[in-house]
């Protein structure tokens, strides 16, 4: 019977929408399971755009998992229980979900298409300190979470500390092993040229974050039940007329420590502001605006900050993923990025000794 009422349901939303591909009549399928009647259907990066008699909307796939799913479900309507309207609305299904699952087991939400613009931490202070802003409201919005029945989020309390000595592990071990390899290749030498650096700045972050308060916060963190964002940057941001700076794209959320969003913040904007103090100072007292940082979380923030997580990832990934043929990337993009990586030295060295200054750190 079930069967019978699948193929009745493709066949109804096939003659509606002439002939399409297997994978878009699933999305077409998907749709009507929500109050809307849609009329087109259009991909958009990761996400599809959906065009309806009752405005626009955004289709987007989340997590298979289950509990994954059901948690994101949680999390979207304990933030509009709480009151916190600066992201996409997300629409109740005809069966009162925030998710539909497909035949195949592919679960997708369906969330308001906002309209505005993205904004700019490139050329605009005002865009910086609204996303932070925003970000620290999300934040305290987040306080008292609990995922509904069968639902986990994804968890990295008391993780970082393992990740850091991990990874720094890594790195010495492959530079241990270029010295038995009898002819390096142009990443080779790079890596090798700027390897007492790299090293330097991850034992810096490694010992300031094992002297910090980080377990304190932890601690502080579980007994709130918050959760943090997971994939806070400028693309994730949307500047409306109505609700100001959004938030958007939730689907990473987890449990974590707020200093981890507002690092990942930090390193976006730093990326497009050749580590400038000042655009730092900016995030972190517009942050502070609406919740104070007090000088713990700056520590660990320091730490996250020194440790350097884009090289060394960038090293495992040429050494260890490229090794077992897991990245279409070509060697020559490799080279490219680890030179422009390492040639960043002067200015993030000093960046994290105004960083230090200016908060009191490792004094």
């Amino acid at each position: 019977m079930a069967f019978r009422e699948h193929r009745m349901r493709t066949a109804e939303i096939m003659g509606r929408v002439n002939y399409v591909g297997r994978a878009e009549t699933e999305l077409w399928m998907v749709l009507s399971d929500w109050h809307i009647t849609p009329l087109s259907l259009s991909p958009y990066k990761d996400v599809h755009r959906v065009e309806a008699a009752e405005g626009s909307f955004c289709l987007k796939e989340i997590d298979r998992r289950s509990n994954r799913a059901l948690a994101l479900e949680g999390v979207l309507a304990h933030l509009e229980a709480k009151g916190f309207t600066k992201t996409a609305r997300a629409h109740g299904t005809k069966d009162g979900r925030l998710i539909s699952q497909a035949v195949g087991g592919r679960n997708f939400i369906l969330t308001d298409w906002l309209v505005g613009r993205k904004p700019s931490f490139r050329t605009s202070d005002d865009d910086i300190a609204a996303a932070a802003v925003t970000l620290a409201e999300f934040h305290q919005a987040s306080k008292g979470y609990t995922p509904p029945p069968g639902g986990k989020l994804r968890n990295r309390l008391n993780k970082w500390p393992i990740r850091f000595s991990s990874r720094l592990r890594q790195l010495v071990d492959l530079r241990e092993q270029l010295e038995h390899k009898p002819l390096l290749d142009n990443f080779d030498r790079i890596f090798v040229e700027y390897y007492p650096w790299i090293r330097e700045r991850a034992e810096d972050g490694c010992c300031i974050l094992a002297a910090s308060e980080y377990d304190s916060l932890v601690k502080a963190a579980r007994e709130a039940r918050s959760f943090c964002h997971g994939d806070v940057a400028e693309r994730n941001f949307v500047v409306t007329l109505q609700d100001g700076c959004c938030l958007i794209d939730l689907d990473l959320v987890r449990r974590d420590i707020r200093i981890a969003d507002i690092y990942k913040l930090l390193r976006d904007v730093l990326k497009k502001r050749s580590w400038k103090f000042p655009s730092a100072k900016l995030v972190l007292d517009s942050y502070s605006s609406v919740v104070p940082l007090g000088v713990e979380e700056l520590t660990v923030l320091y730490a996250m900050l020194a440790y350097p997580h884009k090289i060394i990832h960038l090293i495992l990934r040429y050494y260890v993923k490229r090794g077992g043929k897991s990245s279409s990337w070509p060697a020559r993009k490799f080279i490219t990025k680890l030179q422009s990586l390492g040639e960043q030295q002067p200015v993030v060295d000093q960046f994290l000794q105004d960083f230090r200054d200016e908060y009191g750190i490792g004094k």
